[in-house]
């Protein structure tokens, strides 16, 4: 069945609101959340302080709707980038170039997330973590499934691939968030970070010791 095209009155809301979670992302990775206020996010949208309420009853809402759409846009891009054809490490290094290139593309979404999802904005947190937690939840495991192929056809080794996609997941989280306060300190890119992660750094087998 066919959608239904938008009225313009909802064409027009939705532009609106788009607008409003536009400036507000602006202001809240510049100010951080408590450094906003509804005032602010008003006068620099341009709309009345009343037009806000219609569209967001507080600023939590405003909050909430940025990390959503954030962790929306993070989670169909790195479940697409897992899909591609192709062997286990092609899916790897897809989902790492994907991973740092919506990263690099949404610095200001990246820093209001990361202050979330650290635990930095306990005071928004209610209704978020279940959502949250959900996204990320399916994404491991549609990661886990990747490395349960590797290791079924033995590219990699006999280990719990949950923990392997937990692994690789936090050590190119760790990269990014790195790269987030230092940008030209320790360049990177998706080869090292699989390279780091596939080999490893002893020297040899056996040099850990």
């Amino acid at each position: 069945m066919a959608q239904q095209p938008l009225s313009r009155k909802e064409r027009e809301y939705l532009v609106r609101r788009s607008e409003i979670l536009r400036v507000a992302l602006k202001l809240f990775a510049e100010k951080g959340f408590h450094g906003t206020s509804i005032q602010m996010i008003a006068e620099k949208s341009e709309f009345a302080v009343g037009t806000l309420y219609h569209f967001f009853p507080h600023k939590e809402d405003i909050y909430k709707a940025i990390i959503q759409e954030t962790a929306e846009k993070f989670h169909a891009a790195l479940t697409t980038a897992l899909e591609i054809p192709g062997g286990v490490i092609e899916k790897l290094r897809a989902c790492l170039e994907v991973k740092i290139k919506v990263f690099l593309d949404n610095l200001d979404h990246v820093r209001i997330f990361f202050a979330e999802t650290q635990g930095a904005s306990f005071s928004v947190k209610t209704g978020l973590d279940a959502e949250l937690k959900a996204q990320y939840e399916d994404y491991i495991q549609r990661l886990t499934g990747v490395f349960r192929s590797g290791i079924r056809e033995k590219t990699f080794r006999k280990l719990d691939p949950y923990l392997l996609a937990v692994a690789l997941d936090s050590l190119s989280t760790a990269f990014l968030v790195e790269h987030l306060d230092h940008p030209e300190a320790h360049p990177f890119d998706t080869e090292t970070i699989l390279n780091l992660f596939l080999n490893g750094v002893a020297a040899k087998r056996g040099s850990g010791k």
